[in-house]
């Protein structure tokens, strides 16, 4: 944007990225900090050994809870402000002059439309195996709330997210220093505008208004409860729940977060996973039982870091000779040194 002199769009672009760092900083470190209450609080890592937490850490759910909306990019929290942010940047691309840019572009925002799909629905395994239904564990059936000081880290960056979410004029206008100083350029003043809406380029083009929305999702929720529990039969029924069949009270009968994510797994497996199945399906009369084995491996873990950790381990193996040196050894390495840094100095211009 910024080399076809489009300031405009580029300022809105710049904001755009700003402003979800900033988001990210506040959601990734209070699931971060949900994360370590959990593990403080069960000492497990594995999800598929919790369940039924939001009953026994119900602060530390809510707070999480918090963080999933705002990563998941959905209103009135902060990440939905970047998100749209950025795809009101994308839309300007129609006025790009170069064609493969107004092809790139596009095509850049239907993948960020896919990746938050992905991440919602991430989040949406995460905190409904790990504090939905029962306890699948002894240690997330004794699970404690953490203590007061870690409750208030989690709640005050739940607070940060609303609030960066029904009021981000504030934060765009706290950004537009750091754009005047790399493109010259910043956005409207947001604080100027009434409602506290927010404008990308112009009032006649799109605008948003977080506090509209936040209280539009309040009034909603408070008038189905009310509508709930002024017109819902007072009388109490109790009735066995729907087992599918399977009369086992067993906790380990719950859907796992591996069979929510079969479907997701189905599609992109072998593409993106390298997804192998192998079934072993005994002969009708043999009592052995049936095993079936799915094997994922992460592409770009194997592509992209594994040979930078490999080539850092390797360094770092190198290194570690030097720790059993003799002293005349220490002695030469360091007058090495110092010729070596005495030649660079002379040759450098």
């Amino acid at each position: 944007f910024q080399t076809n002199a489009m300031s405009g769009a580029a300022t809105l672009a710049l904001t755009a990225a700003l402003f979800h760092v900033f988001n990210h900083s506040l959601f990734k470190s209070l699931l971060f900090f949900g994360a370590g209450a959990v593990l403080t609080a069960t000492g497990q890592r594995d999800m598929e050994q919790l369940g039924g937490l939001i009953h026994r850490m119900p602060y530390t759910s809510f707070a999480f809870l918090v963080g999933c909306v705002a990563i998941s990019a959905l209103p009135p929290l902060n990440g939905f402000v970047s998100e749209w942010l950025t795809f009101q940047a994308i839309l300007q691309s129609t006025d790009l002059p170069q064609w493969g840019l107004k092809i790139m572009v596009p095509a850049v925002g239907g993948l960020l439309a896919l990746s938050a799909a992905l991440a919602a629905a991430c989040f949406v395994k995460a905190f409904g195996v790990t504090f939905l239904g029962r306890p699948r564990s002894a240690a997330a059936m004794q699970a404690h709330e953490v203590d007061r000081y870690s409750l208030a880290t989690m709640l005050g960056f739940s607070l940060l997210c609303l609030l960066a979410g029904i009021l981000p004029g504030l934060v765009i206008d706290a950004l537009a220093p750091v754009t005047m100083s790399l493109i010259g350029a910043r956005m409207p003043v947001q604080s100027s505008i009434p409602w506290l809406s927010i404008i990308p380029i112009t009032a006649g083009r799109s605008s948003y208004n977080g506090l509209l929305v936040f209280a539009f999702i309040a009034m909603s929720g408070a008038l189905a409860a009310y509508v709930i529990h002024r017109f819902a039969s007072r009388a109490l029924r109790r009735a066995p729940a729907w087992d599918c069949g399977f009369p086992d009270a067993d906790p380990a009968t719950q859907y796992t977060a591996g069979s929510f994510a079969q479907p997701i797994r189905r599609v992109f497996g072998e593409l993106a996973f390298r997804l192998r199945e192998q079934l072993d399906l005994p002969a009708p009369g043999d009592i052995r039982p049936a095993r079936f084995v799915a094997t994922l491996g992460d592409r770009i873990w194997e592509l992209m870091y594994l040979p930078v950790v490999g080539a850092v381990q390797f360094g770092a193996e190198q290194l570690n000779r030097v720790q059993f040196l003799t002293i005349r050894r220490y002695l030469n390495l360091v007058f090495l040194t110092l010729i070596t840094l005495l030649l660079v100095l002379a040759i450098w211009p």
